[in-house]
């Protein structure tokens, strides 16, 4: 809170080459950007996400279902097994810029 900065996890996400897990950054990036303007309870977040990727793609777009199911959906209990011992967190660089601080 009280920053724009983002990190993802990057071993959670993957490879960013199909349609799927692109959309899965999309929706986690909203998710996340949605943070920073202090909206700190996750059910409302979530909704916000949703609702902003259903009225920009339409309720048929990937973007959408990532949105309400995340990357975790297409996860076995073998997979997130393995991501859990390393965070691999990444900082998204320059994901807003900005010439005067609007958080105080």
């Amino acid at each position: 809170m009280g920053t724009n900065d983002i990190v993802i996890n990057r071993r959670l996400l993957g490879s960013v080459a199909s349609l799927k897990q692109k959309s899965n950054v999309f929706a986690i990036l909203v998710h996340e950007y949605l943070h920073t303007f202090g909206y700190t309870d996750e059910r409302q977040v979530r909704r916000l996400t949703y609702k902003i990727c259903q009225e920009n793609f339409g309720k048929a777009h990937p973007v959408v279902e990532a949105s309400l199911t995340g990357p975790w959906a297409q996860m076995s209990h073998e997979d997130y097994e393995e991501i859990e011992p390393e965070l691999n967190l990444e900082m998204v660089k320059d994901f807003e810029r900005i010439e005067g601080g609007y958080i105080i």
